[in-house]
């Protein structure tokens, strides 16, 4: 039995349909504000905040280092600026447009290893 073309036609358009109506209800869970950082020495780092949209989520933000590296931290607790962490190997550090990163000491502390201020777009292109 053959299958007509105009079948055929409106059953895919059919599924585009539907696919379009379902997406757009669907809605990115997290808002992504990329930012860049650079040290004393001209090195460049790349943040990538990603902030949930309800309570439900967990803030957080991935690292992208020079040579392809990356690491994502939860945010933690902070007294001022806001602090994300793995507990264990590092912690990144934000206040007023400035970052610290730091790793542990080996005595159970951390200690900074390198500031960064955030750039703007113009120092950025």
């Amino acid at each position: 039995m053959k299958t007509s073309y105009r079948f055929k036609f409106i059953s895919k358009s059919s599924i585009v349909a539907l696919i379009c109506l379902i997406s757009l209800h669907c809605k990115p869970e997290y808002e992504e504000i990329e930012t860049v950082y650079e040290d004393q020495n001209n090195q460049k780092i790349t943040a990538v905040y990603h902030n949930p949209f309800d309570d439900k989520g967990i803030f957080s933000v991935t690292l992208k280092f020079k040579h392809g590296n990356s690491v994502t931290l939860n945010q933690g607790m902070a007294a001022s600026g806001v602090r994300y962490t793995d507990d264990k190997t590092l912690v990144w550090w934000t206040k007023s447009g400035e970052a610290l990163l730091m790793e542990p000491d080996g005595k159970g502390d951390w200690e900074i290893t390198n500031r960064y201020k955030e750039m703007t777009n113009d120092q950025n292109q």
